[in-house]
């Protein structure tokens, strides 16, 4: 049975097969296609060849325990951890992050996060999208595709383009909450691999063909398509009223028979050494998978791991549940992303929607606290080993250098090389600007 969150919202019940609202690879690339004749309404400006993997902690990560230490408050505020030395002299996380300590000079840690909303799925979608759902109207609690902005993978995939075969925005292992498009449209819904890397029997429905199709079977049905095509193209010719062939099905039957794309969610090619690095846990596997799927093209990939909602317990839940496949997974990418080349072309983000509480109840938790907490960026030729912001000493409040959620999304968006102020049109006509008028975080530049 798969574990509710304290909204009782079931994670499960909302998870679907293959890509977002049932939608095959061949819809996708369909509406992607379509997509194409409708341009922003302002230009977007060069992009970088920088890629996003955006890591989300489902529940609520507790930034205290982690990456903002009080070991001078009382007990009931520092909690059972201690800070420890980091590569970066003078900076301290949790003695439950001994990997990451190693990496800290790679890091950007913001401890300045700060919004408003303690509902989780309200600040899925703040955390999300950069902008706050509001009351009522089309924001349903409820539902996990409850868009009413853009998700971050959906704005990348509306002006961001992509340079491979992959869809520019992929999620793993299921689709995130609040991780939609919108207004977009189905063609910015990201591809949901909807399959656990760490998992023995790891697939990605849509890229393989169907068991029991023979390669010279394959071979035969390409052969009947470029036909149909053929003869479609004949039919046009003499009547407009005939429609040509689905390119788009034959797009999606190429990338199952696409050797590169085959290659990237093909986990099990990598040595059992870097598999090992990573951690065989579900979050482990999909940073690695996740370095993958950029490595081969791919803009945005997010990372959804979740329980981290710790209510009860905070401290046995943390030291031996969530955190040890953080520490080991995050370091790893890091380390991995530089012995590749990849670190300067890749932003890795690691998020969550709230903080915990600064007092730890009477169940030995922490309950929800929106108006203070920490994230994590690396990579993309950000400055890095040092600590933007700070709260106050029972990390309650933001005392220096306060961050929104627009503020995130338009940092985002800046260091993928797309413009913030980007205008689209909802298909009523009315302007949105993407980032709902944040402004980056000038310090990580």
């Amino acid at each position: 049975m798969s574990p509710a969150y304290c909204d009782g919202i079931d994670r499960r019940a909302f998870l679907r097969v293959g890509s977002l609202a049932g939608l095959s690879l061949a819809e996708i690339l369909r509406l992607q296609s379509a997509r194409a004749a409708d341009p922003p309404a302002r230009p977007a400006p060069p992009k970088k060849d920088i890629n996003c993997i955006f890591v989300f902690l489902i529940g609520g990560m507790a930034h205290q325990d982690l990456w903002d230490p009080k070991p001078d408050s009382p007990a009931e505020i520092r909690g059972d951890f201690s800070p420890i030395k980091t590569a970066v002299p003078g900076l301290f996380v949790s003695d439950i992050l001994p990997h990451v300590s190693g990496v800290t000079d790679s890091l950007a840690i913001l401890r300045g996060l700060t919004h408003g909303d303690p509902d989780h799925t309200a600040g899925y979608h703040v955390m999300m999208t950069g902008a706050h759902p509001g009351f009522g109207g089309s924001f349903n609690r409820n539902k996990h595709d409850n868009n009413v902005h853009p998700s971050l993978g959906s704005m990348v995939a509306k002006v961001g383009g992509g340079n491979g075969s992959l869809p520019p925005y992929i999620s793993v292992p299921n689709f995130l909450n609040s991780g939609g498009p919108a207004f977009l449209g189905a063609s910015c819904a990201p591809f949901v691999i909807e399959s656990d890397p760490a998992s023995p029997e790891f697939s990605v429905r849509d890229i393989v063909l169907p068991e029991g199709v023979a390669s010279d079977r394959s071979v035969r049905r390409q052969q009947a398509l470029r036909e149909v095509n053929r003869l479609e193209r004949e039919a046009e010719r003499i009547s407009k009223t005939v429609q040509s062939a689905d390119i788009f099905q034959e797009k999606a039957y190429n990338l199952m028979t696409s050797q590169r794309a085959k290659e990237a969610f093909d986990i099990t090619r990598e040595s059992e050494a870097t598999r090992q690095a990573y951690g065989m846990t579900s979050l482990g596997q999909c940073c690695l998978l996740g370095r993958r799927l950029v490595e081969a093209g791919c803009r945005f990939v997010s990372v959804e791991n979740g329980h981290w909602d710790t209510h009860r317990k905070n401290t046995m839940s943390l030291r031996e549940l969530l955190v040890p496949s953080l520490d080991r997974g995050l370091a790893a990418l890091v380390t991995d992303l530089k012995q590749r080349g990849l670190f300067d072309s890749t932003l890795v983000v690691v998020t969550t929607e709230f903080g915990r509480t600064p007092r730890i109840n009477q169940m030995a938790g922490r309950d929800h606290w929106p108006q203070a907490f920490s994230i994590v960026m690396a990579g993309a030729g950000l400055k890095a080993g040092h600590v933007i912001g700070a709260t106050d000493s029972q990390a309650a409040y933001v005392t220096d250098r306060p961050v929104t959620p627009p503020d995130m999304a338009a940092t985002v968006l800046k260091i993928l090389g797309i413009d913030p102020e980007i205008v689209v049109q909802t298909p009523a006509g009315r302007p949105v600007q993407l980032a709902g008028g944040g402004k980056p975080v000038f310090e990580l530049f």
